[in-house]
């Protein structure tokens, strides 16, 4: 017997939103482990889940972007909640862990799931492993505000950008879901500004940590960082990252 239909809630949507914002758009189907999982806690059918998943696709820039499409169907509550992730991603972030957290097994059923399923919950628990919750939601909002590119090089392609953190969200919690403290970054970058090899200075200048002058190090990588040293990290007022961040990063972080 398949379970009942039923009307969804204002809570349903954001635990089907955090979901969305952890999956890529291949993976937004019935047979996808996660939706399984959540369809089960949530008392719906799969099929309802993954619908829903595609509903929230066909409002989503980052999709578009890439030239893909949901499934159109969304209901207005649909779209005003995806209005409100893009306008206030940090208040609806909130909104989504403490609706995530209404799932929350008990941790032996939590760990007999991701034995079963695969973590895909990303809340931070008090085991060894610190998940952050708030990381898809996140990365979603970092992706549309800077049209899923790359901040340096422009590169488009989802399996390659990364959102990162300017400052790490462990120094400052209170900014841990603002994109504006956050980077769209290819793997290459965002690992060179994670360790500090690449940083945004005072006057909105790319530069590159000296120790990566040395031929020998960079190598074939030459064009990708020691040709940016100096450049300007061209952004539209409107999305610039935030200068008290980056100045936290060129401070703290960057290996002068």
């Amino acid at each position: 017997m398949g379970v009942a239909r039923k009307a969804w809630t204002d809570q349903d949507r954001l635990q089907v939103l955090f979901l969305y914002c952890q999956l890529t758009f291949g993976q937004l189907h019935k047979r996808r482990p996660e939706v399984m999982v959540l369809a089960e806690r949530m008392g719906r059918s799969v099929n309802s889940v993954a619908m829903k998943l595609t509903n929230y696709a066909s409002l989503d820039p980052e999709v578009q972007a890439l030239g893909k499409k949901g499934l159109s169907g969304a209901s207005r509550q649909d779209a005003l909640l995806w209005q409100r992730l893009i306008a206030s991603p940090e208040q609806v972030g909130k909104e989504c862990e403490e609706a995530w957290a209404e799932l929350a097994f008990h941790e032996q059923e939590e760990s007999a799931n991701v034995e079963k399923y695969g973590d895909f919950s990303g809340q931070e628990t008090s085991g060894l492993q610190k998940r952050r919750l708030g990381q898809p939601l996140f990365r979603k909002a970092v992706m549309i505000r800077y049209d899923t590119r790359c901040v340096i090089t422009g590169l488009r392609h989802e399996d390659l950008l990364i959102a990162s953190h300017i400052v790490p969200w462990r120094a400052r919690p209170e900014s841990r879901l603002d994109p504006a403290n956050g980077l769209c970054l290819n793997a290459l970058h965002d690992r060179a500004f994670d360790m500090g090899l690449l940083a945004i200075d005072d006057r909105d200048r790319i530069r590159i940590a000296p120790e990566l002058n040395d031929a020998d190090v960079v190598g074939q990588l030459k064009h990708q960082l020691q040709d940016l040293d100096g450049k300007p990290l061209s952004l539209g007022p409107e999305v610039f990252p935030n200068r008290d961040c980056l100045a936290w990063h060129y401070r703290e972080c960057f290996r002068r």
